[in-house]
């Protein structure tokens, strides 16, 4: 049996959207809702919440001790350290990187992306963006990597940006990885819209696109195969 982890990485500091974790977004701060929704994969073996030793980023620690999922408190710039710490530990087959900016992020892309990872056997697989024309809408998915994958970014990555951004280095170096990927669902194929929170107005926008939504009473309730609805429903109140 394969042994797969997920690791989300989160930190309060944001130039463009300080402590944007703690947000409120709909009764819950947006870190719990990446947290809640991510809890309902079915293939993740064990969840990490991985974010610096930086006393601000002591709610996040809290929030996740909340829900019972392991810390790792490491570089705050580093971010591939951390990754690479809980992997020695794990020595993990596979890596799912979850991004603690997409409040929405689905379980059931999580859990595609690695029954496709494991499928195929690619040193990297993702579809948390739309990119190489996978059609999918950004920020609904996640990234899939060996324990091999991140050895060899680790002892390649000499970049304070491939040691920030965990996969960077893959996506610079792309001819030099086994990369494969998903097609996006019908109901996800919006490559021009995104899930994400990087900015205040993001969280306003994803605010305003799950205020539309109904019959839901936690963040996990809420399934993406309904986007194209709620995105129906947007464009006739703009």
């Amino acid at each position: 049996m394969a042994h797969i982890i997920g690791v989300i990485q989160a930190r309060m500091s944001s130039s463009r959207f300080p402590k944007k974790m703690a947000a409120e977004l709909i009764g819950y701060p947006i870190i719990d809702w990446v947290i809640r929704r991510t809890l309902i994969s079915k293939n993740i073996d064990k969840l990490f919440v991985a974010t610096s030793k930086n006393s601000e980023n002591d709610f996040i620690v809290e929030r996740a001790n909340f829900y019972n999922v392991p810390i790792y408190r490491g570089s705050e710039n580093n971010v591939l350290s951390r990754f690479e710490s809980i992997s020695k530990i794990e020595s993990p087959d596979l890596i799912i990187r979850i991004c603690a900016d997409n409040p929405l992020i689905s379980p059931i892309e999580i859990d595609r992306l690695i029954e496709f990872s494991l499928k195929n056997k690619p040193d990297y697989a993702f579809n948390h963006i739309p990119a190489l024309d996978n059609g999918y809408v950004d920020g609904s998915g996640t990234e899939a990597f060996t324990f091999n994958t991140l050895k060899r970014i680790v002892n390649n990555a000499t970049s304070d940006e491939h040691k920030e951004h965990v996969t960077k280095y893959i996506w610079e170096n792309i001819n030099e990885f086994n990369v494969k990927y998903p097609i996006a669902p019908k109901e996800l194929n919006f490559p021009n819209f995104s899930l994400d929170v990087d900015t205040i107005d993001d969280f306003e926008r994803i605010k305003n696109l799950i205020s539309k939504i109904s019959n839901w009473k936690y963040p996990e309730d809420i399934d993406l195969m309904y986007l194209p609805e709620w995105l129906n429903r947007l464009e006739k109140n703009a």
